[in-house]
């Protein structure tokens, strides 16, 4: 017997006359007044089979599309493999996948598929190499050239280094070396300074002898030869002094001129240092490793989290495209998206315990509603059953599937059940 349609909220009620029935009745009444005597029937009579046969067509079609829901989602109170749901349940369409999603990895295109380190069920960990592709050992080789030029940069600006700072050390010792010379013919001119005094005194014997030999009483005491001596050693202490004083001053001036210039050395010797510290030679070098690092990291397929590997669609020797190469997913939790006819999605509260069957699946699987998301759209999903319609707007609903059904609901990524939402 074919069974009855019903509404999407199970009532326990079944329509008064199947679908089928009523197209088979219409039938044989057509037939049957259709076999009478034409010639006896009038014209009314005589098209009226055909009338009764296309109406009867058009409202078991009828009937049979939009006597699925209250709203015409297309959802069945009964499942396609005909057990029945819980009386009031929300039955709709869904499909089953990992609750943090699928991963679709993929590489630069142009490169070429080396070798393939994994296959479709494999657990990987975090950063596990996935797929090496032929420009892994290029930029290998380029890493390798690469760091010894780092190498040998960072030795000369050692070496750079190590010369900067024996100019400062130079030029702290040399002005050092002018200073000590600064200081001494300072203390030269000093000394020379002390020879006035000298000076001075030979000057003042001189003007006593004069006074004494210009005195009549003391004329013959001192005579002009005593003071003529005088004279010429004052004379000579002079000349001595000037040339002692000119020395000494330009010896002061030129410790000076010395001082100034190794303070400048040291300054610019100290500015090279800290530029040089500033600025390495290497840095650009270290930018280029950097470059050559992540180009080898792109080279090399590497998992991005933990998971289980579900498709691989890369062979050695292929080129690469946009395409994804690996697809992996975290299978410890599942979850079911529903796609809920808007007319019911009002009756769904978070919660809800829902269970999800098919045919590929030994048995029914549970969860617990999870989410409701807020926006409307066209449904995606299409229903088995192939007189359901399809052009209803739904609203996703999440299900987070029970952990004692994940391990079964990871066998079967993306597949399509159908959800029955207890109320």
């Amino acid at each position: 017997m074919t069974p009855s349609i019903t509404c999407t909220r199970s009532t326990g009620k079944e329509s008064a006359l199947p679908s089928a029935k009523r197209i088979v009745h219409g039938m044989i009444i057509g037939h049957f007044i259709k076999n009478l005597s034409p010639a006896k029937l009038p014209f009314f009579l005589r098209v009226f089979p055909t009338v009764v046969i296309a109406c009867g067509l058009i409202w078991a079609s009828f009937n049979a599309v939009y006597s699925q829901s209250p709203a015409g989602s297309g959802n069945s109170s009964k499942s396609v493999s005909g057990v029945k749901p819980p009386t009031g349940s929300i039955v709709a369409q869904g499909r089953l996948q990992p609750t943090k999603g699928i991963l679709r990895l993929s590489a630069l295109p142009g490169d070429r598929v080396q070798e393939v380190m994994v296959q479709i069920g494999s657990v990987v960990s975090q950063a596990e190499p996935l797929v090496v592709f032929e420009s892994a050992k290029l930029k290998s080789l380029e890493l390798q050239i690469a760091r010894l030029k780092l190498d040998d940069a960072i030795l000369l600006y050692q070496n750079a280094l190590r010369e900067a700072q024996l100019a400062v050390d130079t030029a702290q010792l040399k002005l050092r070396s002018t200073e000590q010379m600064q200081k001494q013919a300072e203390s030269n001119l000093q000394l020379v300074g002390r020879q006035s005094q000298i000076l001075r005194s030979l000057d003042e014997q001189i003007q006593s002898l004069e006074t004494i030999r210009n005195n009549p009483r003391l004329r013959g005491a001192v005579g002009s030869i005593e003071i003529e001596a005088i004279r010429s050693q004052k004379i000579n202490a002079q000349a001595e002094y000037d040339r002692s004083l000119l020395g000494a001053t330009q010896a002061t001036q030129t410790a000076a001129d010395l001082v100034a210039q190794a303070q400048s050395v040291l300054q610019s010797a100290k500015q090279a240092q800290e530029d040089l510290k500033a600025n390495p030679g290497y840095l650009p070098l270290e930018k280029q490793i950097e470059l050559l690092q992540m180009q080898l990291d792109q080279a090399t397929l590497l998992a991005p989290a933990s998971g289980t590997i579900l498709q691989v669609n890369a062979m050695p020797g292929e080129r690469t495209a946009a395409s994804p190469l690996i697809e992996m997913a975290d299978l410890s939790q599942m979850t079911c998206v529903a796609e809920v006819h808007e007319a019911d999605v009002g009756l769904v509260r978070i919660g809800q315990v829902a269970q999800m069957q098919s045919a590929s699946l030994s048995r029914a699987i549970r969860g617990k509603v999870s989410r409701i998301d807020r926006v409307v759209g066209a449904s995606s999903i299409r229903s088995p059953n192939p007189l359901a319609r399809s052009d209803f707007r739904s609203i996703a609903v999440w299900i987070q599937i029970d952990p004692e059904d994940v391990p079964l609901a990871s066998e079967r990524v993306q597949l399509q059940v159908e959800v029955s939402i207890s109320p």
